[in-house]
């Protein structure tokens, strides 16, 4: 038998070595370019080649040839290699050959050359990553990187995706080709590319190539979906895998969360007098809505988050003991920490998983692909469904924000995975509204008093400023709201039922933009509602705001005696496409005071390519209205 089995695997080596036919190696000279191809290029890539051997469900190769000529030090990015490794993912084989203008060899480096540290992503605490990483110098441009290497990965959930790099970059040559036994195969697509893979059966071994020639640059424009969303590409998923010890199919969303679901399950999490403590923290609540909101504010305020990688590649969640006991654990463990408590109530919740980032699109139903970066809670109920961020300090229950709403998440269910839609944005639930008193003094000077409520994503936003020190949480805040400088500033804290709030006293020794004889030229706006100046042109693309709004300010100005305004300024409106923008102003001259009372609203933060002048144009307006100034009379 053993003998049986060492005779196909030779007999599979032996085909998938016939199957790769290298090209013949690329010209590394300059006037081997064409020179259409240069055009808007910074590199070139004469050969982009990758061939991904899948030897078993646990175990692949990949072995990757790239020769890049870059033409300018705006492509010295390519200078810099690094390579994240762990335990099941290795790098292999390494060679990097740095030559000149000519094609003369200038400098050789192996993997001895690389330096290997602990992965540090800003936010993770421990993992079990490494990071390996050189620096190779250019001995002056134009100069070309022949570089190879091999990963091997000894445990996998996915395989990853192959990209055709297009932004002031060329290719003249990118090729992949991937083997897999049969009796295993591959799932793949194509996205941004018209190339279709050649398929070919060698005995119990199928092969796949794909060939795309003369790829010219492209740039990307800004504020849409993240650029790899852009990007020509080819997707390759398993169907079996086995990652760490732990098998799975990945034939269908059900398959793969199945095999999730049970990463993230406990058969005995709390003990019966923990579950008695548990129970006794919701003994006065009215009803199911407010026991998930008091867990979850329990939640809040015994743990925090902290991002930890280690184990099978930070996919199986902490003991719900160790959450207990440390009071702290990353996404999943915070996840699964509050689902049992739920359960322990008797509340049924499930894990989801998800892509998370405002710029990161839906998943895709249609091809079952491991993208995820995230997890989340889900409260399912005969009505509706309360969803809740378990990483977050001071969301409500129910309220997740942009990071991952707007979804399609993963549920793991007992049956399997299960695709449901996270909640859309509501601009109504982002708001940000201010009340501000300007207090003119007969020298033309003012004091300002702000008081600024928030909610939502901007509410966020404002709890992370008052982390800073004083003097940062000034400057944030003069960069945020747009301040017209002042010679004073105070900032204080203060929460208004559940908002985050905060109040600002501003002080100008010249608060007018200039005078004219008797007349002073004051702004008549001094919190910004509209900051976003857009450039109005088509656009290819949707743009992306970060999340829909409504901000509000309601503004009065009280004048000292022998000041008066010359005129009362006009009432405007403005609408577009998923905005809206109105201002109304009032002088009462019993008091000498003028109120101006503005909204704005972006009822939707995802605006379609076509629409996108008009919601440009908006905003522009919109700002221009708000740079205008009000003329006072001095009698």
């Amino acid at each position: 038998m053993l003998k049986t089995i060492a005779a196909a695997f030779a007999c599979f080596v032996m085909l998938v070595a016939r199957g790769q036919q290298e090209p013949s190696p690329p010209a590394t000279t300059l006037a081997s370019i064409p020179e259409e191809l240069k055009k808007d290029a910074d590199a070139v890539y004469k050969l982009d080649e990758a061939v991904l051997t899948v030897l078993s469900p646990s175990e692949y190769t990949l072995k990757v040839h790239k020769v890049m000529t870059l033409l300018n030090a705006d492509a010295a990015y390519l200078l810099h290699h690094r390579f994240t490794v762990d335990k099941l993912f290795k790098v292999e084989d390494i060679e990097i050959k740095v030559l000149d203008a000519f094609g003369q060899l200038v400098k050789k480096y192996t993997k001895k050359d690389f330096e290997t540290v602990a992965a540090y992503d800003g936010m993770t605490l421990v993992t079990d990553d490494k990071v390996m990483k050189l620096y190779t110098p250019a001995p002056a441009y134009p100069c070309t990187l022949d570089v190879q290497y091999t990963r091997h990965a000894t445990g996998y959930n996915q395989f990853l995706n192959r990209y055709i790099y297009q932004y002031r970059t060329v290719t003249e040559l990118f090729r992949y080709e991937v083997f897999a036994p049969v009796s295993l195969d591959i799932r793949q697509r194509t996205l941004n590319l018209s190339a279709t893979p050649q398929v070919e059966a060698m005995g119990n071994t199928k092969r796949y190539v794909w060939e795309v020639k003369n790829v010219s640059a492209k740039k990307f424009e800004t504020d849409g979906y993240t650029a790899s969303y852009y990007m020509p590409r080819i997707e390759i998923a398993p169907n079996e895998f086995s990652y760490d010890g732990y098998k799975g199919e990945f034939r269908s969303w059900a398959d793969y969360g199945r095999w999730a679901y049970k990463l993230f399950e406990e058969k005995t999490p709390f003990s019966q007098d923990r579950i008695a403590d548990i129970k006794e923290l919701v003994k006065g609540a009215k009803d199911r809505q407010e026991i998930i909101s008091t867990l979850y504010q329990y939640l809040q305020h015994n743990t925090r988050y902290v991002n930890i990688q280690l184990g099978i590649g930070g996919w199986k969640p902490f003991a719900i003991k160790f959450v207990d006991e440390n009071k702290f654990g990353d996404c999943k463990a915070l996840t699964n920490y509050m689902r049992y408590l739920l359960q322990a109530v008797g509340i049924m919740a499930y894990p989801a998983l998800i892509n998370s980032g405002y710029e990161e699109p839906a998943i895709d139903p249609q091809f079952p692909n491991n993208v995820f970066s995230h997890v989340i809670l889900c409260v399912p109920n005969d009505k509706d469904t309360t969803w809740l961020e378990c990483t977050s300090t001071y969301n409500k229950a129910g309220e997740l924000g942009t990071f991952t709403e707007n979804k399609k998440a993963l549920l793991l269910t007992e049956n399997g995975g299960v695709i449901v839609n996270t909640p859309k944005s509501d601009y109504r639930a982002n708001t940000v509204c201010a009340k501000s008193t300007v207090t003119i003094n007969a020298g033309g000077g003012a004091t300002i008093q702000n008081e600024v409520a928030s909610s939502g994503e901007p509410a966020s936003y404002y709890h992370d400023v008052f982390q800073l020190k004083e003097d940062e949480q000034k400057q944030r805040l003069m960069q945020t709201l747009h301040f017209k400088n002042p010679d004073e500033i105070s900032v204080s804290s203060f929460d208004d039922k559940g908002q985050a709030g905060f109040g600002v006293v501003r002080t100008y020794e010249r608060f007018y933009d200039f005078k004219s004889g008797n007349k002073y030229f004051l702004p008549l706006c001094v919190n910004r509602s509209a900051t976003e100046r857009m450039k109005v042109a088509t656009r290819e693309t949707d743009y992306l705001f970060a999340y829909p709004y409504e901000k509000s300010d309601t503004t009065v100005f009280h004048f000292p005696q022998g000041f008066t305004p010359e005129a009362l300024p006009a009432g405007k409106e403005l609408q577009s496409p998923y905005s809206y923008y109105k201002r109304t102003c009032r002088y009462d001259a019993a008091s000498n005071q003028l109120t101006t009372v503005s909204t704005v609203s972006l009822k939707q933060h995802v605006i379609p390519a076509a629409d996108y002048p008009k919601v440009a144009q908006f905003f522009n307006d919109v700002i221009a209205i708000e740079e205008e100034n009000i003329i006072v009379v001095k009698q």
